[in-house]
């Protein structure tokens, strides 16, 4: 228990009407001193209980959560006891990596028997698992002079799990609609239009050009341009300037970068094509230090380059042992021919823009997936982003496919932009 000094003015004002009382002569006074001494007494004599009969709930929407979304907490504390609280706090323990950006861990009121606290406040996900803790409470005695403190065990949910493979809304499952969809020159199977040849009888109903039959009494059957699945290679830039962040306890450029890969891998291998992974800018075990896995298939394809990109996301190095150009130039020498290279970069200077122009000497084609990290509400800020849409048009100019991801534009509609094929099924033009 712990006394408070809030009755201090009430005792001194006791002992000024006493003391002119008694000097004055007047019983009035005298009687008046009486009052505060009464309050003192009352403040001075309660108690407040450390063994209230308090139960506390937590919710975490959703508990499992990608990179940068906002996740809610719920906090609820109830009265479970007969007798009413006069005066309850309560402070959720949140844990240190995460930030509180709306709404707040702390509440305090009044509970009669059944009555419940709530306290309602939301964080940001970053990468990793996080425990909360056992909220504190404070219980203060009728007269406000004791005040115990004491920790509640929660029920309910005690963990935010933040992953990149957390749920996201998938991009259309159709293959040939992302960037490893190559057309070619052959006729068969696809969407676009090819030519037309004389029917067989073997060809299927749904290829036969039934308007040409209408004209011209001819059997036409119509050829596509084949699709075929291709090799993309997914390249994070994990390059110290790279990991910056947008605010206080949100994630860094690199897990944002990290996330989308993740995505853009499963969906890709979903659809069939051969995915491979690099990451620049950190110290990896390949001569140049890049952390390469070749493009490939299969379930186990799948788990390496899942480790690969959170390692991504932790490691670090040394700014003078690691050249990025030399791991740019060596990602180019290791990528299948004809391969398309997708950098996801916050193109916060000008080498993503001089990389994958490099590339296109090399006749791979290219994507740019860029998380926006930048802060608008300063001068400084705004000089940036000036020059990161700069850099945004430049990639456009150099023929690259260039998708600006503003924190506002859900992940499934960046990817659908970043990878959905043009016209003619290639990422052959640059968009945003």
């Amino acid at each position: 228990m712990n006394p408070t000094a809030r009755w201090t003015a009430g005792l001194a004002a006791a002992a000024v009407l006493a003391t002119v009382g008694a000097a004055a002569g007047y019983a009035t006074l005298l009687l008046a001193a009486v009052v505060p001494l009464l309050y003192l007494a009352y403040g001075v004599l309660s108690t407040a209980d450390a063994d209230v009969a308090l139960r506390a709930h937590r919710e975490i929407e959703p508990a499992t959560a990608p990179p940068g979304q906002e996740v809610t907490v719920t906090l609820t504390v109830e009265n479970a006891g007969p007798d009413p609280l006069p005066d309850v706090r309560v402070a959720d323990a949140v844990p240190e990596a995460l930030g509180v950006i709306d709404g707040s861990p702390r509440g305090g009121t009044a509970l009669e028997p059944g009555d419940t606290l709530r306290a309602e406040y939301s964080v940001v996900a970053k990468r990793g698992d996080h425990e909360f803790g056992e909220p504190r409470t404070r219980v203060r005695s009728f007269g406000a002079g004791a005040a115990a403190d004491r920790s509640v065990a929660a029920s309910g949910e005690r963990r935010l799990h933040c992953r990149l493979d957390a749920s996201a809304p998938p991009i259309e499952q159709e293959g040939d609609r992302f960037a490893g969809g190559m057309p070619t020159d052959s006729p068969g199977q696809g969407l676009e239009f090819h030519s037309t040849r004389p029917y067989r009888r073997d060809d299927p109903a749904s290829r036969i050009d039934w308007r040409h039959y209408a004209k011209r009494d001819e059997l036409t059957t119509v050829n596509y341009r084949e699709r075929r699945a291709s090799s993309v290679v997914l390249v994070v830039d994990a390059r110290p300037i790279s990991r910056v962040v947008a605010g206080p306890a949100r994630p860094t450029a690199v897990e944002l970068a990290a996330y989308a890969a993740t995505h853009a891998l499963e969906d890709l291998l979903g659809a069939g094509h051969e995915v491979g992974v690099a990451v620049v800018g950190a110290d990896g075990p390949d001569a140049a230090g890049l952390h390469w896995l070749a493009p490939g298939t299969g379930r186990d394809r799948r788990s390496r380059a899942r480790d690969l990109l959170a390692a991504a996301t932790e490691a670090t190095a040394d700014v003078r042992a690691v050249d990025p150009d030399a791991q740019a130039r060596r990602i180019a020498t290791l990528a299948p021919p004809r391969a398309q290279l997708v950098l996801f970069s916050p193109l916060l200077d000008d080498w993503p823009v001089e990389t994958v122009e490099a590339w296109g000497v090399r006749d791979y084609s290219r994507v740019v997936l860029s998380p926006d990290v930048l802060t608008h509400n300063t001068v400084t800020g705004q000089f940036e982003s000036v020059r990161r849409h700069t850099r945004l048009a430049n990639c456009q100019a150099a023929g690259v496919r260039a998708v600006d991801w503003s924190r506002a534009t859900p992940l499934y509609a960046v990817l659908e932009a970043a990878f959905a094929a043009d016209a003619r099924g290639a990422l052959t033009g640059g968009s945003s």
